[in-house]
């Protein structure tokens, strides 16, 4: 029989992790999480690892148990440290055997669409990054990297668009591709070896900026800018700090003086975050195969059903 596999996925804010502890403890399931930076150790507010509701919570190397159920793929390395998509994919495959071999339901919830397509369909350009590069490259301005990839591959720049060649990240990358050459890392995709029903949760942009709005504000009652201090007094500089980006950039920037109030940092966050949410939205809108559900109406009771009418259905 094929294993299952139930994938809840959509922009940030929807409630994805709540409802995959709801489902999980329904259909005795694990969760694996699927977010490029909640791999990170001590990244926790700012990356949003804590649902919204919870009564027990115990941390463990690679996993959080949250209300008894599991959550892997949490503090998986240190934030000095990077990780990529190639080591993603190799982690989650892991742990998908293990859970499987459980006779338990693997649940992906998370909203790193990359992360996500390259585990389900592969992808065929994944050259892991080269960091002495990277930090190379940190020191040149927009024109020197893009004369730097003039030089080494002409065509990709042409064909990048007018936002990517001015975005000193994707000018980076590109030139890594560049000298890179046939030394790229093939991923195949798990997709047709699961019975796979993804759920994707999604809403008016209105509902979801106030949402946003509201669990900014939360996180930082709760600690956020704290959180981001100490890892900065301890472990994390602030141009690492920087590359970890959204919540984390931004806070860096107050730390390091650029925002100067924490009604800035927090009017700031607030806008950066709806914008990210945004851009989320369209590149879901991508999907085709799915279940889309509205989280701004009542929702649980139908998902459940429909979730439980295929966890029941052999495949």
């Amino acid at each position: 029989m094929t294993p299952k596999l139930l994938i809840i996925t959509g922009p940030t804010a929807t409630g994805k992790t709540d409802l995959g502890i709801k489902l999980a403890k329904r259909f005795n399931g694990e969760l694996i999480a699927c977010d490029s930076r909640q791999v990170y150790l001590g990244l926790d507010l700012g990356t949003g690892k804590y649902p919204e509701r919870f009564e027990s919570l115990q941390k463990l190397p690679g996993q959080w148990i949250v209300d008894g159920v599991s959550i892997h793929g949490y503090d998986l390395i240190n934030p000095t440290s990077s990780y990529n998509v190639v080591r993603y994919v190799a982690f989650v495959k892991k742990v998908l055997r293990n859970i499987t071999d459980k006779n338990k339901l693997p649940i992906i919830v998370g909203g790193t669409g990359l992360y996500l397509k390259a585990l389900l369909s592969g992808i065929e350009d994944s050259s892991p990054p080269d960091l002495k590069l990277r930090q190379d490259l940190a020191t040149l301005n927009i024109e020197q990297l893009q004369e730097k990839l003039k030089t080494l591959n002409k065509e990709a720049l042409v064909l990048m668009n007018e936002s990517d060649s001015k975005n000193p990240r994707r000018l980076a990358r590109a030139i890594e591709k560049a000298l890179d050459g046939n030394t790229q890392t093939k991923i195949l995709g798990i997709e047709k070896d699961y019975d796979v029903f993804k759920i994707i949760l999604t809403a008016p942009l209105a509902y979801l900026y106030e949402r946003v709005d509201k669990r900014v504000a939360s996180r930082m009652e709760q600690g956020m800018l704290a959180e981001a201090r100490e890892l900065n007094e301890k472990i994390l500089s602030l141009p690492r700090m920087k590359q970890l980006g959204l919540e984390y950039g931004i806070m860096a920037d107050y730390l390091s003086g650029v925002i100067t109030t924490p009604t800035q940092l927090e009017g700031i966050l607030k806008l950066k975050i709806r914008h990210f949410v945004k851009r989320q939205q369209t590149w879901f809108k991508k999907e085709k195969e799915g279940l889309w559900v509205d989280i701004s109406k009542g929702y649980l009771d139908r998902v459940e059903k429909l979730v439980g009418k295929w966890y029941d259905t052999k495949a």
